[in-house]
């Protein structure tokens, strides 16, 4: 397995890609296009981290998060903001981040708990979480499933998403 990011450029007829990065440590295992942002895709990789990319400049990673203790299976960007993104991983956990948070100070106390921009996680799965779809008519509503082929369907709670995050 390698841990490069590909694009093709299909307009042409050449066998390399257009661009060919390493982006991870380890093997690229998800990537998710930000739907509200087409210069924006996060890729997630065997190395644990959660890496986020402009399309128009490859050479240098915008951000990578650092929270999941095992690889990441799966990621997927909230319908409601493009800021939102969830990752699931072999660690158990889906992890909510929310990237306007990215380089806000912390107390060393909020330090311990992950970074800034790691704004949720569910831990309530007992095996690997294999995948998990964001609710497309209700915010912050997940469904999420995990090896032991069971489902759950969760929020964060009130307290943790702001009011005006919330449907009215």
């Amino acid at each position: 397995a390698d841990k490069r990011f590909m694009i093709w450029d299909t307009r042409n007829d050449r066998e390399k890609p257009a661009y060919n990065i390493i982006a991870h440590e380890k093997a690229v295992n998800a990537l998710a296009f930000n739907p509200h942002n087409e210069h924006v895709v996060a890729t997630g990789s065997v190395d644990m981290n959660v890496s986020l990319w402009d399309l128009r400049n490859l050479k240098y990673k915008l951000h990578m998060m650092e929270y999941h203790k095992d690889e990441i299976l799966c990621l997927k960007w909230a319908p409601f903001d493009e800021t939102i993104l969830a990752s699931s991983s072999g660690d158990r956990r889906v992890c909510i981040w929310d990237l306007s948070r990215i380089g806000e100070d912390q107390t060393a106390e909020d330090a311990e708990e992950g970074p800034s921009e790691l704004l949720f996680v569910h831990g309530g799965h007992t095996d690997r979480v294999r995948d998990f779809s964001w609710n497309p008519h209700t915010q912050w509503v997940i469904a999420s499933v995990a090896d032991d082929n069971i489902m759950q369907i969760w929020q964060p709670s009130n307290s943790i998403v702001t009011t005006e995050d919330l449907d009215p």
